[in-house]
């Protein structure tokens, strides 16, 4: 679809864990992408408690360019930095994906033309480069979600860290209480039960060149775990409200 039309403005988002080595191309990639989206733009790294030289790295660049901005916070887990990314985003439409460059972010100009019509735009994994380990997780995960949170199926890749979601969106559904992997789940389901519209879109998936994946491991079933309860509980408890509250108002009117 041939599509012209820039958004306004668009904040970027990518959660940082012990990233040095992928930062400098990851920065490179967006600076080149972004002018082709938006107007304007801001870049926010959120360094996770990074052991490496993450932080220094983007201090670098933050000094040579006013649209990087470095945001730093003890370690919290994806949930936590993402979360933190959110709030501290101030633009129209704000874009998150992983700082290690798995995807190819110049996939993002697909998406643009899906704005005027859509809250959330979201990519899916047309393949997973990962091992087969990462997979039957993801699998899993799909499946816990839809039968203990009643997580929408036709949702097809709900961890896909390639998502364009209209700020409105983010306002709405609030701060994110799940620290680890399950805070798309959090933010997809709520968006959902909100009714803001979704689409999604194809994009591309590539093994990671430097450093380690920090999902799927055994720590991070038991994250899952306890987070699920508390998760199901605050979704629960908030679409009642919501419904309650728009009960209340259609009986007014």
């Amino acid at each position: 679809m041939k599509y012209n039309k820039l958004l306004n403005s668009i904040s970027f988002v990518f959660p940082c864990y012990n990233e040095e080595e992928n930062i400098p191309s990851l920065i490179s990639e967006v600076v080149s992408i972004a002018p082709k989206v938006a107007k304007k733009y801001e870049i926010i790294l959120v360094n996770d408690g990074s052991t490496d030289g993450t932080a220094k790295v983007i201090k670098e660049f933050a000094s040579q360019n006013k649209n990087i901005r470095l945001v730093s916070q003890k370690n919290q887990g994806f949930g936590g930095a993402l979360n933190t990314g959110f709030q501290a985003a101030k633009y129209d439409w704000v874009f998150y994906s992983d700082a290690d460059l798995q995807f190819d972010l110049s996939e993002i100009t697909k998406f643009i033309p899906y704005t005027d019509e859509n809250d959330l735009v979201i990519g899916y994994r047309q393949n997973r480069a990962e091992g087969f380990k990462r997979i039957v997780y993801a699998t899993g995960m799909k499946v816990l979600n839809t039968l203990y949170l009643g997580f929408p199926y036709h949702i097809k890749d709900i961890d896909c860290a390639f998502k364009l979601i209209n700020r409105s969106v983010i306002k709405s559904v609030g701060p994110l209480v799940s620290k680890g992997n399950l805070v798309s789940t959090e933010f997809l389901l709520q968006a959902y039960n909100l009714g803001f519209s979704i689409h999604q879109i194809g994009v591309r998936h590539y093994v990671r060149l430097f450093g380690e994946s920090k999902c799927g491991s055994i720590k991070d079933v038991f994250v899952v775990i306890k987070e699920l309860n508390k998760l199901k509980s605050k979704i629960v408890k908030k679409h009642r409200l919501y419904r309650l509250g728009e009960a209340y108002l259609s009986k007014a009117l």
